[in-house]
């Protein structure tokens, strides 16, 4: 004789699967996630932002000063002020481009001096103020009551012949 015997179906407990609470609790902790995260990208901007423009300005002062310790000490100018133009990627371009991103202001008329009076040669060494701005106007000014708006270098210039 067969018996047909009848299975029932599990019970609701151990059904595989995720219940409503811990699909939420799943839920809550990747949107505190996503958030937190969300909450970082500003500052993650800033400083990509701030890291580009040191990077921008440490490129172009570098070339500035390069050029003038490649001159002949005679001429590197003893007073006056100079500005020079560059590109976002640092290169020199003239006044009246349209690619200008930085403006540098070489300032020659400062005065540079040694403490003791029997080293210095004042023909042999030079103090120049480099200041660079980051904007695409050729008629910046560099005015010191804004020294927010550009960031100033100092830089001595010794030879010996």
């Amino acid at each position: 004789m067969n018996h047909l015997t009848r299975r029932s179906s599990p019970p609701a407990s151990s059904r595989s699967g995720f219940s409503l609470v811990e699909v939420a609790l799943a839920v809550a902790i990747a949107a505190l996630a996503i958030i937190t995260l969300l909450g970082l990208l500003p500052q993650g901007l800033e400083m990509a932002r701030k890291t580009s423009l040191l990077t921008n300005n440490s490129s172009i002062l570098e070339q500035v000063i390069r050029n003038l310790e490649n001159m002949q000490f005679s001429d590197i100018p003893t007073t006056g002020v100079v500005n020079k133009y560059y590109t976002d990627e640092g290169l020199e371009v003239a006044s009246d481009s349209k690619e200008i991103s930085y403006v540098v202001e070489i300032d020659y008329r400062q005065t540079a001096s040694l403490p003791r009076a029997d080293l210095q040669d004042p023909a042999k060494l030079r103090r120049l103020v480099i200041r660079v701005a980051s904007s695409s106007s050729s008629s910046y000014t560099f005015d010191p009551n804004n020294k927010i708006g550009y960031v100033t270098f100092n830089h001595l210039i010794a030879k010996s012949r």
